[in-house]
């Protein structure tokens, strides 16, 4: 009977350890499979593409361009007397609208933007002031004959200037200065009948200056806002009558316009990473 119970307890002993074997080996085994699974994994992971971030699209302004633009301009003029006397104390204004072709090329360095411009506007600008109204200090007239007005008359506008400004992507602010000629027409008026008595042509040199502000809405065009000042020389002319001479007429202008460009070339680019 003991020797019985010898004999079980130590097949027991023997099952047993069989089976802690058993499990070792399956626990060696499961451990070298993961291994193997998270190794593959691992390395699958580190060959998948990573997701670029999405590109940032930047406006390019270098290009020439041509557009059109129109405006209206309000400006201001005195006929000078042979003796220097103003014939309006204050001078008279002028208004009208101009609209007109416009040219220019633009660098881009950056966000920093150079370029020229050059423009040429037909222009509406009429003003005039009765003589008859001009009175000096003490009361006396001007002229003794007050039968006249005197009248300025703008036709056309050319600008060539240079444009400097600051890109943020598509919105450039820029100043602008250069010169300017306009054709004007000067003269006298009759004061009753409104005919013409006599009437002086000429072309004045003069200089521009101003800002803008210009958007691009698309990848060839944008559309301009600007505001301008011109200053030009003086001119004046001659008649038979010696109450009409006028040794000097004066003429400047406040120019605001809007106007939209088409550039060759240029449009959006896309950022490398």
């Amino acid at each position: 009977m003991s020797h019985q119970l010898h004999k079980t307890n130590l097949k027991n002993r023997q099952t047993s350890a069989a089976n802690s074997c058993e499990i070792k080996m399956k626990n060696i085994i499961l451990g070298a499979v993961s291994a193997l699974l998270l190794g593959t994994t691992t390395g699958l992971a580190a060959d998948l593409p990573v997701k670029a971030p999405p590109p940032v699209v930047i406006y390019d302004w270098t290009g020439f361009y041509i557009g059109v633009s129109g405006g209206g301009s309000l400006g201001g003029s005195n006929h000078v007397d042979p003796a220097g006397q103003n014939l309006t104390a204050d001078g008279f204004n002028l208004k009208g609208g101009l609209v007109g072709g416009t040219i220019g090329y633009n660098w881009q360095v950056s966000s920093f933007v150079l370029g020229f411009e050059g423009d040429l506007s037909w222009v509406g600008e009429y003003g005039n002031h009765d003589d008859n109204n001009n009175i000096t200090n003490n009361g006396s007239s001007l002229f003794a004959d007050q039968t006249f007005k005197s009248f300025t008359k703008e036709n056309w506008l050319g600008t060539a200037r240079v444009r400097a400004g600051y890109a943020v992507n598509n919105l450039l602010f820029y100043g602008t200065g250069g010169w300017a000629g306009a054709g004007v027409d000067a003269g006298i008026k009759n004061l009753a009948s409104n005919a013409t008595v006599f009437s002086s042509s000429s072309t004045r040199n003069g200089w521009v200056a101003g800002a803008g502000l210009e958007w691009g809405f698309a990848p060839n065009w944008s559309t301009k806002f600007e505001l301008l000042y011109t200053k030009f020389d003086d001119k004046g002319f001659v008649t038979a009558l010696g109450d009409g001479t006028r040794s000097a007429v004066t003429l400047d202008d406040y120019i605001f316009r809007v106007g939209i460009n088409y550039r060759f070339g240029g449009g959006p680019v896309v950022a490398k990473y």
